[in-house]
Formats: structure tokens, sequence, C-alpha cells
């Protein structure tokens, strides 16, 4: 990475203020940078973290929460715009596709005019000119029969139809930042690939940055230079993505590689990770993983393991892992 990235973000955390008082912490000490055309996979369970750090960036945090650190954007701090300026970057310079098309989408527009909005609230378009825009992006995202479907409704496209819908609302405005929230979730693996090209076309075209969330290893493997690993709100590991997949440094990261469904003859079970991400209320003393790791010591359950840099380009949490880098 060279000269100021396009987006950095420092110390960021995020509280959740609780109906009966008081505050829960839910993202901590998060932090990454990421250069222009750049592409990021964040990667972790359900639980994570992974949507809300995105949400956080987007600034669509939920009423009740709280950010505290830095996102820098374009050499300015989104977390101290007032609504007005974040609303003129959101969207313009930084778009982001939900993983949900069918609840994002507004059941109540045509899709051509969902993605005509953007044009005419952001660039002061007409809505014949935006709504022509909107015909050539459709066609864009190679959605057969752009102009007539352009005038139908969320509810009568496919899954796969729709989600290229949400990457042409994205796409609108030429945004510098793109943020994919498990953009091929439910889609069945011809539609996953073909959106997951949509995706890359499109970055290499306009020179985007992209952030992709997903569970799905072998999406972040073929599509991102750079991954997070993050887990119960705390980033674990961080690298170039052949490094994190081929020696992880992190056991949280080499359990989520063991559970990778593998090809197998002999009839044996799948690998797993032993039970489940805990709530952000119910986090095991010391390390954030130590209730479930099989390769814990006593020090990981006496004080949470501090971010480290054990070697250029890589990061990562873990007491074992930096005693290790110490030999």
């Amino acid at each position: 990475m060279t000269g100021t990235p396009l987006l950095s973000v420092e110390n960021l955390a995020v509280s959740m203020r609780l109906p009966a008082g008081g505050q829960m912490q839910i993202l901590t000490d998060v932090g990454f940078a990421l250069d222009a055309g750049e592409t990021l996979g964040v990667v972790g369970e359900s639980g994570s973290g992974k949507s809300l750090l995105s949400l956080a960036i987007m600034g669509l945090l939920p009423g009740a929460a709280t950010a505290t650190g830095r996102i820098m954007f374009e050499g300015r701090d989104l977390l101290a715009l007032d609504d007005d300026t974040l609303c003129s970057v959101r969207g313009k310079r930084v778009g982001m596709i939900f993983q949900e098309p069918m609840t994002a989408l507004n059941p109540a527009m045509t899709v051509g005019d969902q993605i005509a909005e953007g044009l005419v609230w952001h660039e002061g378009l007409s809505w014949k000119v935006a709504r022509a825009q909107a015909v050539e992006l459709l066609d864009q995202v190679r959605i057969a029969d752009a102009r007539r479907r352009a005038q139908t409704y969320p509810h009568e496209m496919s899954g796969g139809q729709r989600q290229r819908v949400g990457i042409a609302m994205a796409l609108a405005l030429k945004p510098a930042l793109m943020i994919a929230d498990e953009p091929t979730t439910a889609l069945d693996v011809t539609v996953q690939a073909e959106v997951l090209d949509i995706l890359d076309d499109l970055r290499r075209e306009y020179g985007m940055a992209l952030i992709l969330v997903s569970h799905d290893l072998g999406v972040i493997a073929r599509m991102c230079a750079r991954t997070v690993v993050m887990y119960a709100g705390r980033r674990m590991e961080e690298g170039p993505t052949r490094d994190v997949l081929t020696l992880p440094l992190n056991p949280y990261s080499r359990g989520l590689l063991r559970a990778v469904p593998k090809r197998r003859t002999d009839g044996g079970k799948l690998d797993t990770i032993p039970g489940s991400v805990p709530g952000f209320a119910r986090l095991p003393p010391g390390c954030c993983f130590s209730d479930r790791c099989p390769e814990r010591i006593a020090d990981c359950q006496e004080a949470e393991p501090a971010w480290a840099i054990p070697t250029a380009g890589r990061g990562v949490r873990c007491i074992r892992a930096m005693q290790e880098f110490a030999r």
C-alpha cells in the first residue's frame, strides 16, 4: 500500500445502548486500510460483526449504536460528518450492496425508478434521463431485455436478478468504494459465479475499491487481495488472502479453513469449530475465542490479547501466535 489510502479505519469501536440502561460493546479495535482499486475480504461466522462494520462505514448504524475511532475516507473522517454531508457521500462516493435484495428494494417502486432515484437526488438529472441511464445500468449488469425489466417490481424478479438490480443501484453514481455484504447468499452456484464476475468486471472498469463481506472462503479466495478475519467484533487476523488461507496465524482462522467442506470418500464427518459464537454480553474472559479454541493455554483466559504485527503485511490477535514468533 502506497501513499494515502482511499479508506482507513482506525480503532473503530461500536457500542449499543441497552433498553435497561448501560452500554454493550459490539465492535472493538477494528482497523484496516484500503487503496483505490484494491479488494478486501471480511470473513467470519454469523454474529462476528461483519455486517455491523459495513453499516458503520456507511453511517447506517441503528439509533441505539454509538461509534468511536476514525473512518477516514478521501481525507475526511466519516464519523465526524453531519447528516447532510454524510448523505452526500453515501451513495455517491460509497455504495453498498445489501445482503438480501428483497428487503433492501422498495416493493412499491419499479426497479428502474429505484435505480433512477439516486441519479435524480445526487446528480440533479431529470427523471426521463435518469430512467434511461437506469436501463443502461440494468443492461450493464447483464439483465436481459433491460428496458422491459426496468418497468417490473422486485417481486417479479428472481433472487439473482434482484441482486443484479442492487449492484446497478450501488453502481449508478460510480462510487470510489463499494461494500458488498454477502452478495451471493442464497444464490445457486451458477448465479453466484455470474454475480461475482459482474462485480469484478465493474470493479476493474471503474477502478473501485471493494470490500466483500462473506462467510464463504472460496468467494474470498477468488475475489480479494487481502482478508480480515473477524470474531465476536474483533479482528483476529489480517494479511494477503493467499497467506491467510495457506498459512493462517490465528487458531480461529485455522478452524474456519478446516470447516470448509471437502470432497471425501471415507464417509467421515465434516470438521467443525466446537460451540458457537457467544453473544457480545457473554464473552469469555481473556481472548474472546478462548472457550472454543483447541490451542488455548492458561494465559489466553487471563487477558485479551492485543493486536500485533508480527511480520510485514500480517496482523494477528493471539497470544500463542506471538509466542511462536518470539522463539
